[in-house]
């Protein structure tokens, strides 16, 4: 049996659901992960992500891309207080890579950034601004 793929962390002290990838996913698995990342968000009322993507190098599968741009994103609308927040915190490597998943905001009601600070993504996530953490 392999190692679970992803580990989750409610910190209701800055409002965020944390989500590390512990490993390298199938196209399946990765389907399985997001959906258990928001069955908590869903039971912490947290809108607020921190996706940690560093150990997960691997290019995503065009069909995951689609699946995530077209049915999980969107699926996010009106499920919390103000849009969805999701942080993606990645290695440098990665961000030198094209972003492949492309997601309407305006469909999705989702705003998404890419860190490869941790601090920074926090710092995004957790802004007065954000008004619904």
């Amino acid at each position: 049996m392999s190692a679970p793929s992803l580990t989750l962390t409610h910190r209701a002290d800055l409002g965020l659901v944390i989500a590390r990838w512990q490993r390298e996913t199938t196209p399946a698995e990765l389907r399985a992960d997001y959906l258990a990342i928001r069955a908590a968000a869903d039971a912490a009322g947290c809108g607020c992500w921190l996706l940690d993507l560093r150990r997960r190098e691997d290019v995503t599968e065009p069909m995951v891309n689609v699946w995530f741009g077209h049915e999980f994103a969107p699926s996010l609308r009106g499920r919390f207080a103000g849009p969805a927040r999701l942080a993606f915190l990645v290695s440098p490597l990665r961000a030198q890579q094209p972003v492949t998943a492309v997601v309407s905001a305006a469909e999705a009601d989702c705003l998404i950034a890419t860190f490869t600070e941790e601090s920074a993504a926090c710092d995004w996530l957790t802004a007065d601004s954000n008004g619904f953490n």
